[in-house]
């Protein structure tokens, strides 16, 4: 059975630059917000782009006890909620709604595939060992009762992010032939608009992984784990800490293009961390 394909109207939906834009506008920042420079924080802050959780120390440590995770968790399941009420809109019989994959596939699975590497930096994320040795420990340690009571809901979204979801992301990666390159602050345009064709649907870059349907059976392994959460903690209704999806929503666009630009503009005048490190951050 082949991958699931999104319905031709959502992919294009979520190739526009607007959704491109602020999908890695708001990774970028929260990953980046404590190494930027006072200036360029004034910048963002001013276009409304300062993360009121930010997400890595200047380290590159995740902060596990500021809500941060919260946030990672609360605006993917807010994308996945727009997409599953476009699906329903679309009404394509193979694709009705967004479903997460029930286990992170294993080596030699036949839907999902690992995509050869085509560098030695993801030789390891791409290994069989890798998944018997870290992602199915990590995968039990995410859908196990008595480890869901003893960490918070921020703390869980934190883990998940900066662990199995970010390797995921490699690992499932395929060779995107020509990577979309590094911001350059002089450019008006910011990014080229050639990089907003729907082919372009790189896992290893937020400005193109959720055009790839990989990402939505990714992201609704993810989101799932909140309701595990939930049940281990016998919890009904969660009282959310962690909000933040931006100024806008993805699916609501009050800035102009020219203000997207601006902040990632502003972006592009400092040292960025990659979006999807092939190394683990280490977890405190």
């Amino acid at each position: 059975m082949a991958v699931p394909q999104l319905p031709n109207e959502i992919i294009l939906m979520m190739a526009s630059r607007d959704m491109r834009m602020h999908h890695y506008i708001w990774h970028t920042v929260r990953n980046n917000w404590l190494r930027l420079s006072s200036s360029a924080q004034q910048s963002l802050r001013n276009l409304g782009w300062e993360p009121p959780r930010p997400a890595l120390n200047q380290n590159r440590t995740p902060i596990l006890n500021n809500a941060s995770g919260e946030d990672f968790l609360f605006m993917h399941r807010q994308m996945i909620a727009f997409v599953n009420k476009e699906l329903e809109r679309i009404g394509q019989p193979d694709y009705l709604k967004i479903e997460g994959w029930t286990n992170v596939p294993a080596p030699g699975d036949q839907d999902y595939p690992v995509p050869p590497a085509w560098n030695s930096d993801l030789n390891q994320v791409k290994s069989d060992s890798y998944y018997s040795t870290v992602l199915l420990p990590l995968e039990n340690q995410f859908k196990d009762p008595d480890q869901l009571r003893n960490m918070s809901l921020g703390e869980m979204g934190a883990r998940i992010e900066f662990t199995i979801h970010n390797n995921l992301h490699m690992r499932f990666a395929s060779n995107p032939g020509q990577q979309r390159p590094s911001v350059a602050a002089e450019n008006p345009e910011a990014i080229d608009s050639r990089w907003d064709n729907p082919q372009y649907d790189y896992l290893g870059d937020t400005y193109s992984s959720h055009v790839n349907p990989i990402f939505w059976k990714l992201h609704g392994w993810v989101d799932n784990r909140i309701e595990d959460w939930k049940n281990a903690n016998e919890v009904l209704d969660i009282q959310w800490i962690g909000t933040w999806e931006g100024p806008t929503h993805h699916h609501h666009f009050a800035d102009s293009q020219d203000h997207l630009n601006r902040a990632v503009s502003v972006l592009g005048e400092n040292d960025l961390l990659p979006e999807f490190p092939t190394g683990e951050p280490t977890l405190r």
